[in-house]
């Protein structure tokens, strides 16, 4: 028998007599653990976090709740978290999607929405932890952020928790483009002692030379035209904590020895400043670069270079680490499908195979752009072969292609109403400018027109529902349903 799930409530919520504190108290597939204070809390999530947090913001102190909610979201990203938020506050909905959170149920509670939010944690927690073959310990497949259950992704995950112990050697990080070497500084920062501080990213190759200095040392009033006061440079504000510094093989040679002071003597100088002031920040690097060979061409400081490849980690490319796709797009489609309040795609084997057949030089970025593509454009709910995009499929042996059994008649209608939308969306992009100009709220009407048809389509005519699908409220339907003349189609 499995051990019972661990869920984090506050104690007033517990002692309430409602639908959600009866329906946990009665089902042996959860246990509840208490919290009185915000401090409480954090110190439970520190030292003996639960897998799953409830959390309401229905109080008058919604604002500071919230906050609350999203310094806990930033600090333990793997933490699953369930918001409760009033029926009707659209508002809050859209905050709470923001951030991303596994999932969230209204109040006055809805048993069915109970139900479906804690079966979804169990499926979820169930999912991520995976055993290693003869060997009883179990292993998360998710780490800060970071998804994997591939030999060298666990590798990784070991790799960076004893980074993270040692808080003030250099790391650099080296990987391709889309490998997530941002989440990987992440994970090294959450992990370590210096989490309650600030951790810093800075693109160096998307911030202009003339700049870069300023943005990361600062400057002081008068230093030039236009600094009419001090500002704090992003080494300084990183003070205890962790500056990422991505793209450093872009970073110019005069630059380099400004930084190399940072590293060997822990202290800085403002643009303009006379005086070097102390600093402690903990630097992590990343590349997609050979740093050895711009050393070797003069371009990069070789003092520098050993400075920061004191502990170096590298980042699978996804093409090496392949097993790991199913999950990525399993971790994917969650966050897409609950952005965007719609149920979430399902891959065909046959599709799933095709992915895992693909080059993906975009790495985890591209797979993460395709279920983003595809939650939007898609209106079916699973992903056929044929409905990737072209690209996914060249060169794919014609077997794969090969149909099981004939589609059913819902299944025709289903794929006549996904080539309906994307018929909507390429011609929206399809626009003639031979004009010179366009007739922009005919085209944006006939748009919103063609969406709530689809809505409507696919609710069998339910307004609520169809709302609900469009993020709108039910009263701003109905009255765009109106303008639209659209109304009498479907009656009440």
């Amino acid at each position: 028998m499995q051990a019972p799930i661990t869920i984090l409530l506050e104690k007033n919520d517990l002692e309430k007599a409602d639908l959600l504190s009866d329906y946990i108290k009665d089902n042996s597939a959860f246990h509840c653990k208490q919290f009185k204070t915000e401090k409480e809390l954090f110190s439970i999530l520190s030292t003996s976090p639960a897998p799953l947090l409830i959390y309401d913001l229905t109080s008058p102190e919604v604002e500071t709740r919230l906050a609350i909610l999203q310094k806990i979201h930033t600090t333990y990203p793997d933490q699953l978290i369930i918001a409760v938020i009033p029926d009707g506050a659209d508002d809050l909905v859209e905050s709470v999607l923001q951030l991303d959170l596994f999932f969230y149920i209204h109040k006055p509670y809805d048993p069915a929405e109970i139900r479906i939010a804690l079966k979804r944690a169990q499926s979820k927690l169930g999912r991520r932890l995976t055993s290693i073959p003869g060997n009883e310990q179990q292993i998360s497949t998710s780490f800060h952020g970071l998804i994997g259950q591939s030999q060298s992704m666990r590798q990784l995950f070991e790799l960076i928790t004893k980074v993270a112990d040692d808080e003030f050697a250099t790391v650099l990080i080296r990987g391709e483009s889309g490998t997530g070497k941002e989440l990987v500084a992440k994970a090294i920062h959450t992990h370590s002692k210096r989490s309650n501080k600030n951790f810093v990213p800075v693109n160096c190759a998307a911030i202009p030379d003339d700049l870069l200095e300023s943005e990361l040392f600062g400057y002081t009033k008068g230093a030039f035209t236009g600094a009419s006061q001090n500002k704090i440079g992003r080494i300084e504000y990183a003070d205890g904590g962790t500056l990422f510094l991505d793209e450093i093989g872009d970073m110019k040679p005069f630059l380099q020895a400004k930084l190399l002071r940072v590293l060997q003597e822990k202290e800085f100088e403002p643009v303009g400043g006379l005086k070097a002031c102390p600093v402690d920040t903990r630097i992590v690097a990343a590349t997609h670069c050979n740093l050895e060979q711009l050393v070797s061409e003069g371009k990069f400081r070789e003092d520098l270079y050993y400075r920061l490849s004191v502990i170096p980690l590298t980042i699978p490319p996804l093409k090496e680490r392949r097993e790991d796709i199913p999950l990525l797009l399993e971790a994917f489609i969650h966050t897409y499908s609950t952005q965007r309040g719609r149920a979430p795609l399902t891959f065909v084997p046959h599709a799933v195979t095709a992915l895992m057949n693909y080059e993906w030089r975009g790495n985890v970025r591209e797979l993460e752009n395709l279920v983003q593509h595809m939650s939007i454009l898609f209106s079916g709910m699973n992903v056929r072969i044929e409905d990737l995009p072209e690209r996914f499929t060249i060169g794919l042996d014609p077997s794969f292609f090969i149909e099981l059994p004939p589609a059913s008649a819902a299944q025709q209608e289903e794929r006549a109403e996904q080539a309906e939308a994307e018929t909507i969306m390429t011609a929206m992009t399809d626009v003639s400018w031979e004009r010179g100009q366009v007739d922009f709220n005919e085209l944006i009407n006939d748009f919103e027109r063609q969406l709530i048809i689809q809505a409507m389509k696919k609710t069998s005519g339910n307004k609520k529902e169809a709302a609900r699908l469009l993020n709108l409220k039910r009263t701003t339907l109905l009255e765009k349903m109106k303008k639209k003349e659209i109304q009498d189609i479907w009656e009440e």
